[in-house]
């Protein structure tokens, strides 16, 4: 099962970069309203569902496996679960819903094409914390494979 949650994160990691992408690509409006939903449902239901499901399996291999929670590389991952899905719900979703709002007024404004906001979604910002999350999911892979100093 620890697994499946895994891939589920990975996946749902990757859906969220692809339409990120494809959104930067835009300058239509509902276009961009259709992307960011998909992108918000995205790590509401798969990232923090994927998550959730590893911490409670993944402390019960923690129990099975015999290691114990003060080891450093599982202290870290804890710490970074924890750190990833902050910035995930309390900095990348609000962001997300604050432009989703912008497009939605721009469609029912009738507006077809914004390069205003097409820039909003490329700005360094939420590239860098769209980056930061993929990296921290990267790195938490590599501690719960590796196992650094088991």
């Amino acid at each position: 099962m620890a697994l499946a949650e895994a891939f589920l994160m990975v996946g749902a990691a990757g859906l969220t970069t692809v339409t990120a992408i494809a959104a930067g690509r835009t300058t239509n409006p509902a276009t961009l309203v259709t992307l960011l939903d998909l992108q918000v449902n995205t790590e509401r239901i798969g990232t923090t569902l994927g998550a959730v499901i590893t911490l409670i399996f993944g402390a019960v291999l923690v129990e099975e496996a015999g290691f114990d929670f003060g080891d450093y590389w599982i202290t870290f991952a804890i710490i970074l679960w924890v750190v990833a899905l902050g910035i995930d719900h309390g900095m990348f979703i609000p962001w997300n819903r604050k432009l989703r709002a912008r497009a939605a007024q721009m469609v029912q404004d009738g507006v077809e094409q914004s390069e205003e906001l097409c820039a909003e979604v490329r700005a360094l910002k939420p590239t860098l914390i769209g980056l930061g999350l993929d990296a921290m999911l990267l790195f938490f892979i590599f501690l719960m494979v590796v196992k650094p100093g088991a």
